[in-house]
């Protein structure tokens, strides 16, 4: 199973350059759509911000280990990875996914890490994400 917890830390070190990484991540109209796809399909309705203000949210949202905080989770360190390498692509030379295919990449990372989960279907903000993010368990 892939691992995605060091993701952050490793590309935190990554980003000495904070205007590239804030452009990169948060300033750059494609990258902004994507996460703001990610929070809509966590039913969360609200403006994306900057790489600091982003950041700042994930670190007091994200504690507990409800079926939503382990999908943020999941789904903030794939969309770093993601974006990381839809950037490099880019420097390279290499063709460019779409914003679609981009969250169709962020999904499946997602849906591979709670695939077989047993979790609470009863409970109607879990069922709304097991079907909004596609996830067979």
């Amino acid at each position: 199973m892939l691992k995605l917890k060091p993701l952050v830390a490793i590309t935190s070190q990554q980003f000495a350059n904070a205007k590239r990484r804030d452009y990169s991540f948060f300033e750059y109209n494609f990258s902004k759509k994507v996460w703001q796809s990610v929070l809509r399909l966590c039913s969360i309705h609200r403006a994306v911000g900057t790489w600091r203000q982003e950041l700042a949210w994930t670190i007091l949202k994200l504690k507990g280990k409800s079926l939503l905080v382990v999908i943020l989770k999941l789904a903030w360190s794939a969309y770093l990875y993601v974006v990381w390498r839809q950037r490099n692509k880019k420097y390279f030379g290499a063709s460019l996914l779409t914003e679609d295919t981009i969250l169709v990449q962020i999904k499946e990372i997602v849906r591979v890490h709670l695939g077989g989960s047993l979790i609470n279907r009863t409970n109607p903000t879990n069922a709304s994400l097991y079907t909004f993010w596609g996830i067979i368990g």
